[in-house]
Order: C-alpha cells, then structure tokens, then sequence
C-alpha cells in the first residue's frame, strides 16, 4: 500500500485469542474473563460454556465503570449474584502505566474458604501483567493511526515532490516546486531554501497564512541564520524560546531549520519553515518530514548546481534557455545570452594553487550575481566560465549590464599569500530572437563572442554580430572544433607521406614526411591547413599527433615486410601542445615497443615557432628521446629572427629550411645567402639540413650547390596515400624470402579500414 493510498484505520480489538491456553490454564474454573479498556469497553472476551450467556457485570457493579486507575494491581471482588462473584484488576505495563482492566466472574459457591481467590489472585496478577503489554500496544497502534491520518498530506507532500520534481533536468524550478511545495502541505506561512553561497534564495509565502514581513525574515535566514547552522550541521527548532533570539533579530516567529548536506557532508543548503508567533508549535514530525525534504532537495542540488558557486550547472542552464526561446518565440520577448570568461585564470591557478582560483571564482560569481533581476538566470558552466540568460532585456539593455559586470569585476581587490593580482573579464553577448535556430546556436554564439573579446586584449564586452569578420572567424574555428572531436571519435582521419631524397639524387627516397587529411564526406579531402587552426586554438592536437603516431605504426606493420620495415625514415610532425604533455613520452615509447618499428625509423618534426615557445620542455624532451634513439627534425629554420640562438639547446638531427626562403635561392640573392649560412651552421654543428617547397630542378641544383643535404617538394614527389607508397616500396623489393613477410600476419595487407583505428588518449 503506498502512502497515497494509505488510511486511517483501526481493529477496534487485538488477537487476544494467541493467550486463551494460558489464560484459561491460570484462572481454572472461571466461568467469563474479560478484558476491557479504561472505558469499560470489551476487547475481548471467553466463558467456560456456551450457555452461560456473558450478561454486562459491569453495569451492575456501583452501576459505573470502575476506575481501573485506582484499582491498580490489587484485586478487588465484588458480588454479582447469588451465584456469581466478580473479580476485577486493572492491567499495567512494566511502568505501571494502567491501559485496561481484567474481570474474571466466578460461581462463588465453589469457594467457601479463600484458597480459591489466593489462586484466582495470582493468576489474575500474571494474566494481567502478560496483557499490559498487548493492550498498550493497541492503544500506540491508534495513536499511529491517528498520527498517519493527521499526516496524510504530509505524506502527500513526500511523493507528490518525487513525482513533480525531475532532479537531473530542472535545476531551479525543481528547487521552486519543492519549497512551494513544503509551504502548502504543511501550510507553513514561509518556506525558503539558501544556498551555500548565502546570496540565493528561493523562498515562498503561503497565500492564505503570510508571516509578517517575509523579506526581513528571508535576509536574516540568508546571512546569520545558515551561517549558524552550516558551522553546527544541526536541526534549529525555535518554537519561542530565547536560545534563536538573538540570531532571529527581533523577528518574532516559530522557525524549523534544516541544514541542507553534499555527499561529503558539508552542507550545500539550509531549508526553512517559519510560522506566525502564535501558531502552533513545530513537533518531531514536522522536523522529521522537513529532513526528507532536506534530502531530496540535496539531491536537487548536486544534480544541478555548482558546488563552490551556488550557481547551477550547464544542464540546469540550457534547460532555462530552453524555456527562454519558447517565450522569444511566441511571446515576442526580448532576451539575451551572456557568456563571462575569468581573464587569466591559469595564472592564478599556477601561481597559487587552485585554492586561490576556487576563491576568486566565488568572488566574481557574487559580482555578477549582484547586477542581475530576480528572474535573470546565472550558470557556472566551467572553470572560469558563466552563463547568464537575461530575461526581456533588449540588445542595448544586456550591453548595459554586461557592462556594469564588467566594471563592477574590474573593481575587485584579491590578493592571496600577500600576491596580488588583477581581475577581468571578457564577455560575449548574443541575442536570442524568433529566428535563432536553437539553444546550441546561442551558446555558440555567445562563445564565439568572448573568444573575439579575448583576442581584443580581455577585459571588455563584445556584442556578436553576423557581419562581424573576426566573429566569422571564430564561429568557423568553433565549428570545426565539433567536426574535429567527431572525427577523432569516428576515424575520419587519413594518412598521406610525400617523399624526401638526397639533393641531386635521382634514386628512391627513403625519408618521406607523414602528413595527416580529413575525410569530410561531401567537401572530400581536406588539407590541415583548414582546422588544425581550431585543433591548437582548443588544444586537441595532442590527440591528433596520438592519432597519427599510433596509426602510422600500425599502418607500416601492416603493410610493409619485416626487412624493409627499418629501412626508411617516416618523419612526423609534433605540436607545441604535444611537448608540454608530460605523459607524451612514455606514450612513444609504448607504441613503438608494442609495433617493433625501430626509434630510429622515426622522425619528429618540430616547428621553431613551438620549439622556441616550449625551449625549456622542447629540450628535454628532444634530448631524452633521442637517447633512446630517435630523430628530430627541426622544421621551418630560419622562419625566426633569432634561429641560430637556440640550436644549442635544441638537440636535433636535422634542420629543415623554411620553404619561403628555399624556393627563392635561385631568383634572390638574399635568400641563397640564408640558405648558404643555414647550411654552414648545420655543418658546423653535425647536423643534415631539408629544404621544403622544391619545384625545380634549377632550384634544386642550387640548393645542392649551397651544401644541402635533402629535398621535399613537387620535384621529388607529389603528397600520396600512405598505403600507396608502401605498396611502391614492397614492389620494388624482391620478394619471396621467408623474411619477406608481414610483421604482424594477423593483419595482413592494409584494408581501407587499417588506418582507422581509434585514438586512446
């Protein structure tokens, strides 16, 4: 039976029955036993045998009910007729505690002397003690009833929530229903929920039975009240005492407090009830009731808000901008998306732990909160990152606030371990019209806005605009970056390799640089110069180059036999992002192991530009790794003013000279000039030197004339399918030794599937 369908009931009488053995066994003759209640009312009754019909001795004794108090466990007899005496005693409990009475009727001629009653006495003494218990139990189990029928609504209350409120989707409307809720159950004159942060509040006034001045008694409970009961993580039942008064400040009413606690106990919320002074009293079972509801509103809360903020989550937030279009869209309301990014966050976090960013935060939670209506709607959707849905407010109105927000961050003073530090922030602002295609769009919108405000130089607002260029921009590298997670997730990816040979050698090349494309349906294959401007942007190049090392080995094990495995340099590029990931290494280091490619078939090309912006991580890396046999490449030399200054510190195998200065030797004397002093150095220093971008073999004799050692370009080779340059490499083989197998049998010769194996981060 559930709750909602649960109603007040009683027997009106207990199994007596289970005693009637014993009780018959004790009492022997007697003709009736009884057991009533302190009314006189019979619960239960035997006779010794059906004739003897059982008439009302009770109205016959002083014609009234006997006080079975003052009875208590004496024995008191009383005749009833020529033939019948009554014996009578009340029933007590192990406290003394009289619940009933016991009567036993006797044919009194069977007594002339007072054996009988002593024995009658101390049967009744034992029958009434073992009923004491059973009686009282009636009498708890109709209070219970009572109890539950008084609470029927309350019950209500319990899984009427549960069925209206949904924890994972609502966020603050699952918080409204459920103080509204508690305030008409329990017909409360208040009811309000604080969150951790003290600075929300979802409060409700009962309609028909208000408590005097809810705002003053609301600011009390947000500020002294839940700091009082977050520090003590217990129950407040102030019911008129003195103990609250002094934290109420003067507020005269009847107040029931709950604390509110996360999974780790620490207390997220404080939800109260509060009635007029002269209100009935608070009981355990209102405070009992209020703890559930305490529990599913922690539930609430952990599904959809933001612990150190108070703020809800993004799931929280897209379902408010959700309801916002809907009201755009058919109400022809104004609203507006804000997107606020903390400026420089990391460096505080790096600097002072992520403490320190954790108390910033909270500080430029408050300052936006503090600029906004009461039915604006403010997220924290990551980091430094918040959302806010301002509610039917024009373009101009939203720049306003964004402003004032903007402002009123910039005047923040936060200092931590006596650094200081200044505070900003960079915020987009978009508009949400009739015509806005959904709430992702918006979002994206947003996004696309602050992303612009930063590259400006932080601390400002931006407003997205569709004629916007740089906003354009930006949308496109956003774009990209849900195709590119989509196509590391599908293996979209394909492998390329273009060849480089020594400079003025017409025989086969056996260095060739791995080149990564996108298979992108319709628009074919793409070239990286499309979005890997968006992979670094949103730092997914680590997993890109995991992608490329982990399928190019694969791809040569697969395709290529054992004896000409080792025989070739496969150069690969690394990002910038990929040298600072301090995991990178033992990542190489496995998958060669487990592909048996030789470390020193493999070279990573690195661009002076990433080299020079990690020098530090850049050197040990490159020096670490080719201990352990591998090659570098330093690619794009010469690109940089000072690229001669960091070639100590860069341990590499080979200089690879920018194609801009390359392509030119032969029309521009400054640039042979370049590559002349490129090569010397490189000489000088035991290094090989590339050149890229080679068209001709004009450009190409010079080059080789200049003293360098390798070319790539159209005139050695145009870019081709990874698999199509190792079948040319197998063919010019000569087959049909035993060696000259597949290193990994299993796999046999690459399929169209081979190269789309899954990236593992």
């Amino acid at each position: 039976m559930s709750a909602l369908e649960l109603k007040a009931t009683s027997t009106g009488e207990l199994d007596f029955g289970k005693y009637a053995g014993t009780i018959k066994s004790m009492l022997g003759d007697a003709l009736a036993i009884v057991v009533c209640d302190l009314r006189g009312k019979r619960l239960w009754s035997i006779s010794r045998d059906a004739r003897h019909v059982y008439v009302d001795a009770l109205a016959q004794i002083n014609e009234s009910v006997p006080d079975w108090t003052r009875t208590g466990v004496a024995i008191r007899r009383c005749t009833i007729s020529d033939s019948t005496t009554a014996y009578m005693t009340s029933i007590c409990d192990e406290d003394r505690i009289v619940s009933g009475g016991l009567l036993v009727l006797l044919n009194h001629r069977q007594d002339p002397s007072n054996t009988l009653y002593k024995r009658i006495s101390d049967g009744m003494h034992n029958v009434a003690r073992l009923l004491g218990s059973e009686v009282r139990l009636l009498q708890e189990l109709d209070a219970m009833t009572a109890e539950l029928s008084r609470r029927y609504e309350e019950l209500n209350l319990i899984y009427n929530t549960e069925d209206s409120v949904k924890y994972f989707d609502e966020g603050q409307d699952a918080i409204r229903k459920l103080v509204r809720n508690i305030c008409q159950y329990l017909s409360a004159g208040f009811s309000a929920l604080v969150m951790a942060d003290r600075a929300t509040v979802h409060s409700v006034c009962h309609p028909t039975n208000p408590i005097a001045d809810p705002e003053r008694l609301q600011g009390v409970l947000a500020q002294r009240f839940h700091e009082h009961m977050a520090f003590r993580k217990e129950v407040v039942v102030h019911n008129g005492g003195r103990r609250y008064r002094e934290l109420l400040e003067g507020v005269e009413c009847k107040l029931l407090g709950c604390p509110v606690f996360d999974e780790n106990n620490d207390v997220v919320g404080t939800l109260f009830l509060a009635n007029d002074a002269a209100a009935a009293p608070f009981t355990s079972s209102d405070r009992k009731l209020l703890q559930v509801m305490a529990h599913k509103a922690s539930r609430i809360i952990q599904a959809n808000y933001d612990a150190l903020t108070g703020m809800m989550t993004r799931n929280g937030f897209e379902y408010h901008l959700e309801t916002g279009l809907y009201v755009v869209r058919y109400k022809q309301l104004p609203h507006s998306v804000l997107n606020i990014n903390v400026d420089r966050l990391h460096v505080v976090n790096d600097t002072s732990g992520h403490h320190a960013g954790d108390a910033l935060i909270k500080r430029v939670a408050s300052a936006i909160r503090s600029q906004l209506n009461p039915d604006d709607v403010v997220a924290r959707l990551g980091g430094g990152e918040f959302g806010v849905l301002l509610v039917n407010r024009s373009q101009d109105d939203a720049a306003e606030v964004a402003e004032r927000i903007r402002a009123d961050v910039q005047r923040i003073e936060f200092t931590w371990e006596k650094r200081r530090f200044q505070v900003s922030v960079s915020i987009g602002l978009a508009d949400m019209e009739p015509a806005t295609e959904s709430v992702l769009s918006v979002l994206n919108a947003a996004e696309v806005a602050v992303a612009a405000a930063k590259d400006l130089g932080r601390d400002r607002v931006q407003v997205y605009q569709t004629d916007n260029t740089m906003l354009v921009r930006r949308q496109a590298q956003i774009h990209w970056l849900g195709k590119l997670h989509s196509a590391l997730r599908e293996d979209r990816f394909t492998l390329y390799c273009q060849p480089i040979r020594r400079a003025g050698y017409d025989g086969p090349a056996h260095h060739a640089e791995v080149l990564l494309r996108l298979e992108d349906g319709a628009n074919g294959v793409l070239s990286p110069d499309v979005f890997l401007g968006s992979a670094e942007r949103y730092n997914l190049m680590p997993a890109i180059d995991r992608w490329v090392i982990r399928n190019t080995l694969k791809t040569l094990v697969a395709n290529l036999p054992r004896r000409l495995l080792n025989e070739n340099v496969w150069a690969i590029n690394l990002s910038g992002q990929t040298l600072s990931d301090p995991n990178f290494m033992q990542f190489v280091l496995d998958e060669t192991r487990r592909s048996g490619v030789a470390p020193a078939s493999l070279c990573f090309e690195v661009t002076e530009t990433a080299a020079v912006a990690n020098l530090k991580e850049a050197g040990q890396f490159i020096d670490e790794m080719r201990k352990k046999g591998f090659q570098f490449s330093l690619d794009d030399f010469g690109s940089g003013l000072s690229s001669f200054a960091y070639l100590k510190a860069l341990p590499v195998n080979y200089l690879k000279i920018d194609g801009a200065i390359a392509r030119e030797v032969v029309s521009d004397p400054v640039s042979a000039s370049m590559v002349g002093a490129i090569s010397q150095v490189g000489r000088d220093m035991g290094l090989e030197t590339i050149a890229e971008f080679v068209e001709t073999k004009e450009v190409e004799a010079k080059l080789s004339s200049l003293g360098v050692h390798y070319v790539q370009g159209y005139i050695v080779g145009m870019p081709v399918a990874l698999r199509d340059r190792l079948v040319t490499l197998t063919s010019r083989s000569v087959m049909g030794s035993q060696d000259d197998t597949c290193t990994s049998p299993a796999i046999g010769a690459l399929s169209d599937g081979a190269v789309r194996l899954g990236v593992q981060s």
